[in-house]
């Protein structure tokens, strides 16, 4: 049974916390870097209990190859391996028309299929769902292991012609046959091992197909149907196309079926492992069509926010805000979600005093982050709770500008002579009397009170960069 997060419930669990027994999908853990030797290393913790948490393992991830088959057989369909394999495909005409070297060319084309094949098989048994990249290092480094495979294949059929000839080719054809079954678990195990002897240890292949059980029995049916596909192809539709392209659409069906076959193989790795004994972390788990996350890098404001949510959902709301208090007492808050998430919590709490000390970095936060209706409204509402509550000039020259574009414009001449009154030396001043006298003239209609603004400012503020721009003003007022 697939299990899924208490805080997402329509998303699977990837994490468990061993003490509150609370099961997590990425975006409800709480992740923290750490530079060990050089490299950056990713610790896990749970939100709530601020304790490492447990991977839950890649069978609540994933799900079974019968039921992914589809996606199986679209995997060489991106834009690399398609292409890898379409230049391939039309090579091959070309050189059956040149002997030997075209020969050998064409071999050298195959082993690289099965090179790519052999590297789309390790990445997926390895978490990875995407195909490899076609570079130089998937189809001929590490070749070794290729011609280990057709080891394996020198081998069967070395066995099947000393039994033919010493048992009868009956018995050689018994032995054929029963070996051909359990090359997928030969290849399985020459992938997880590393070795050719391990693989063709009848002890070890044999122990291995009963391990996976029924299913290796399913994998072998859709591994004979991917075979035979490009004969089938060949038989009923290829040979009804023009006669010059049936070798390049040939090969083009042969390359497309071995590289899903591989890929098929390591999925049943991959889903099997912990029967198999292959070992898979998750930061190796990469499946293009599993849910997606928006996981934002780590900061302290979220991490703190991560432990709080707990709290929140419980109902520890005191808790919470305590926690937060604590966290943020030598480093305030940066972030605008967190900050408001701290405003909530001690609106609803009422708990006024501490209310307007955070306001004050809530509407800096706000403003600096062009959150113009939610500014407004947390100005309006502390306000209205004190009519002393004065946030900084910056806060509130934007937020009286905003008051203004809403229509707003007697309270906006208010926030205006608030800085004026509360701020006489900031630099925004002059420029709030200068914004008060185009409110009155172009708003208001009121050329007077826009006069006496300007005035004032002429008179307080002589030698103010705004200067030129309010003696133009007045002149033609």
């Amino acid at each position: 049974m697939k299990k899924f997060c208490m805080g997402h419930p329509t998303r699977k669990a990837h994490w468990h916390c061993p003490k509150c027994d609370g099961l997590m999908c990425p975006e409800c853990v709480s992740a923290r870097e750490s530079e060990n030797y050089g490299k950056t290393v990713v610790y896990h913790f749970c939100q709530k209990c601020n304790l490492p948490v447990k991977w839950v393992g890649l069978q609540n991830l994933i799900e079974p190859f019968w039921n992914r088959m589809p996606r199986i057989f679209t995997y060489p369909l991106s834009l690399q391996p398609l292409m890898f394999i379409s230049i391939l495909s039309i090579a091959t005409p070309f050189l059956a028309e040149i002997g030997f070297i075209g020969s050998f060319l064409q071999g050298a084309m195959w082993l690289m299929i099965l090179k790519y094949s052999f590297e789309s098989l390790k990445a997926t048994a390895s978490g990875n769902l995407k195909p490899p990249p076609v570079n130089t290092q998937t189809i001929s480094d590490d070749i070794v292991q290729v011609f280990k495979q057709f080891a394996i294949y020198l081998l069967i059929f070395i066995g099947f012609a000393y039994i033919s000839a010493k048992a009868g080719v009956l018995l050689g054809f018994a032995f054929l046959i029963a070996a051909l079954f359990f090359v997928p678990s030969m290849i399985i195990l020459l992938v997880t091992t590393g070795s050719l002897l391990q693989a063709i240890n009848p002890a070890v292949f044999v122990g291995l197909t009963f391990r996976i059980g029924w299913a290796y029995f399913l994998m072998y049916f859709f591994l004979f149907l991917l075979g035979s596909a490009p004969a089938f192809l060949a038989q009923y539709i290829i040979r009804f196309l023009p006669a010059d392209v049936h070798p390049m659409l040939f090969s083009f069906a042969q390359n497309f079926y071995t590289i899903i076959s591989y890929h098929l193989m390591g999925y049943v790795i991959l889903q099997y492992h912990d029967r198999i004994g292959y070992q898979v972390d998750f930061e190796d788990f990469m499946d293009p069509a599993a849910e997606t996350y928006e996981t934002p890098k780590f900061d302290p404001d979220a991490a703190i926010l991560g432990r709080a949510e707990p709290l929140i959902r419980e109902g520890k709301l005191d808790e919470a805000i305590k926690l937060i208090q604590t966290m943020t007492a030598e480093t305030p808050i940066s972030g605008i979600k967190l900050s408001e998430r701290y405003y909530n919590l001690l609106k609803m709490k009422k708990r006024r005093p501490e209310l307007s000390e955070h306001a004050v970095r809530h509407l800096d936060l706000l403003t600096e982050g062009s959150e113009k209706r939610k500014a407004i409204a947390v100005f309006t509402e502390c306000r209205m709770a004190d009519p002393g509550f004065c946030p900084t000039a910056a806060a509130l020259f934007k937020v009286a500008g905003w008051l203004n574009e809403t229509g707003k414009t007697k309270a906006a001449i208010a926030v205006y002579n608030t800085i004026a009154k509360s701020y006489p030396d900031n630099p925004l001043v002059p420029k709030a009397y200068f914004r008060i006298a185009q409110i009155f003239h172009d708003r208001l209609m009121n050329r007077e009170q826009a006069i006496k603004a300007l005035d004032l400012l002429l008179r307080k503020y002589p030698d103010h960069d705004i200067i030129p721009q309010a003696e133009s003003f007045l002149a033609r007022l």
